[in-house]
C-alpha cells in the first residue's frame, strides 16, 4: 500500500469541492463511482477541506463531502439521501448503486430497448448477442443539485457513514453538515431528503429545533412507513416463478439477485421504516412555524423490467430482413401479483398508488404546507425535469 502525503487544494473547478478521506491513505478508485468525471467537481487531499475557509478533516469528522460555495445571499440547500445510497445519487447519479451496491441505480430509469434492424440476409444473422437485456439507460441524468449549483446557491451533500445503518446513527453527521451549511449562507438552510432521508430530515428537526432551517422538502419519503419489507415472504415463491424463465448458466446469477434483495428486505434497518415500527412511534414531531415543509410523492410503481432478445424476419427483395425485438419477461414489482393474494397487496406496489416502494399517501407529510404527486416511480422522482422545477421554484419562493 502506498501512502499519498496531503498536499494544499488546488483551485476548485467551478467552485464544487469534494472531500474523500480514504484517497490520502492509498492510491485507489473512488469506491462509490469516480466522481470526477462529472463537471465541477475537484478531489481534495485528506486534511484540506474547502468552505469558506479551510479546515481539518477532525472538524468534518473524516466525511465524504461535495458542496459548491455559491452565493452568501442565497439559503444553503442540505442534501440527504436514503437507504443503502452515497451523495452520488445527487452529484453523480451514473455511479450511484443500490442494494448494497449490487445494482447500478440507472436500472430503475431505463426504458425498452429498441429493435434492431441487422438487415437483408438469406439465413438468420450469426451474431454473438446477449440473452438479456434491462433496457437502455439514459445517457445524461440532471439533478437538483447541478439545477441549483448552476444558479449559485450553496448546496452541499455527503455520503453517510453507514448509509444502511439506523436513522439515529446519521444525524450527528447531518448536524456537522449543516454545521457547515452556515458558514456558506446568511439567508437560512432548506433540507431536501430522499426516501428515508426525509425522515433523517424530520429526526434532526425534531431534536434540534434550529430556528435557521427554513424549510424542509421530502422526495418519496414513508413518513407513514412502507410495506415493502414485508415483501420478503413472496421473493422466494417468486424466484420459483421465475427460475424456468432462466437457462441453467443464468440461474447462478438469479438466485445470487435473489438473495440480495433478499437479505436487503430482511434487514433490521429496513423493518425500521415499516408503519408503526418503535421509530415512527418515537417520532413525535410536528410543525415548527418558522419551517415550511413540503412533499412530493409517485405514483408509478414499475422500477425494471427484463427483456430477452428474439429473432424476427419479413419477407423483402427476395431475402429475408432480420429483426432482433425485446420480449417482456417480466417487470418489478407487477410480477409480485403471481404470487401476492389481493387482499395482501401493498399500495407501495400498486399502480396509481405507490412509486414502487412508498406509497403516496405516505409520501405525505402530515401537517405539511403543500403536497404534489407525480406519476413516476422511486427513482425517477430524483430526476425528472418537471419535478426539479417545481422545487426550483419554490427554493425561490423561500427566499424572495
Amino acid at each position: 500500500m502506498t501512502e499519498v502525503r496531503a498536499k494544499p487544494p488546488e483551485k476548485s473547478l467551478n467552485g464544487l469541492s469534494v472531500f474523500r478521506p480514504w484517497q490520502c491513505l492509498h492510491l485507489c478508485s473512488n469506491p462509490v463511482g469516480d466522481a470526477r468525471k462529472t463537471k465541477g467537481l475537484q478531489i481534495q487531499p485528506l486534511f484540506y477541506y474547502i468552505s469558506q475557509t479551510e479546515q481539518s478533516c477532525e472538524e468534518i469528522m473524516n466525511l465524504d463531502i461535495a458542496l459548491h460555495k455559491g452565493s452568501l445571499e442565497k439559503p444553503a440547500i442540505v442534501f440527504i439521501h436514503g437507504l443503502g445510497m452515497d451523495k452520488d445519487i445527487w452529484v453523480n447519479p451514473s455511479t450511484s448503486r443500490i442494494f448494497g451496491g449490487k445494482l447500478p441505480l440507472n436500472i430503475f430509469l431505463r426504458e425498452r430497448p429498441p429493435a434492431r434492424d441487422f438487415g437483408l440476409h438469406r439465413n438468420k444473422p450469426k451474431k454473438e448477442i446477449p440473452e438479456f437485456s434491462t433496457g437502455i439507460h439514459p445517457k445524461c441524468i440532471e439533478t437538483l443539485f447541478n439545477d441549483l449549483k448552476l444558479r449559485e446557491y450553496p448546496v452541499i451533500t455527503w455520503s453517510q457513514r453507514k448509509p444502511s445503518g439506523p436513522i439515529d446513527s446519521v444525524i450527528a453527521e447531518l448536524e456537522e453538515i449543516i454545521k457547515q451549511a452556515q458558514k456558506l449562507t446568511k439567508a437560512g438552510i432548506i433540507l431536501i431528503g430522499h426516501s428515508r432521508g426525509g425522515l433523517i430530515g424530520r429526526k434532526y428537526l425534531f431534536q434540534k429545533k434550529e430556528s435557521f432551517v427554513k424549510g424542509l422538502i421530502t422526495i418519496s419519503s414513508p413518513h407513514q412507513g412502507s410495506s415493502i419489507a414485508k415483501l420478503a415472504c413472496y421473493l422466494k415463491p417468486l424466484a420459483s416463478f421465475i427460475s424456468p424463465l432462466f437457462s441453467n448458466a443464468d440461474k447462478g446469477t438469479l438466485s445470487s439477485s435473489v438473495k440480495h434483495v433478499l437479505d436487503f428486505l430482511k434487514s433490521k434497518t429496513l423493518k425500521e421504516l415499516l408503519p408503526k415500527s418503535s421509530f415512527l412511534k418515537s417520532l413525535r414531531d410536528g410543525p415548527q412555524d418558522w419551517v415550511c415543509y413540503i412533499s412530493l410523492g409517485g405514483t408509478k410503481p414499475s422500477l425494471m423490467s427484463l427483456y430477452r432478445w428474439r429473432w424476427n424476419s419479413v419477407s423483402e427483395e427476395k431475402s429475408l430482413r432480420w429483426f432482433l425485438n425485446p420480449e417482456e419477461l417480466f417487470s418489478i414489482p407487477e410480477i409480485f401479483q403471481k404470487v401476492i393474494p389481493d387482499k395482501f397487496y401493498p399500495d407501495e406496489i400498486s399502480e396509481g398508488k405507490g412509486d414502487g416502494l412508498v406509497s403516496a399517501e405516505s409520501a405525505r407529510i402530515p401537517w405539511g404546507n403543500e403536497h404534489y404527486t407525480f406519476s413516476l416511480n422511486h427513482a425517477q422522482m430524483l430526476f425528472d425535469k418537471d419535478v426539479r422545477d417545481l422545487l426550483i421554484k419554490k427554493i425561490n419562493s423561500c427566499h424572495t
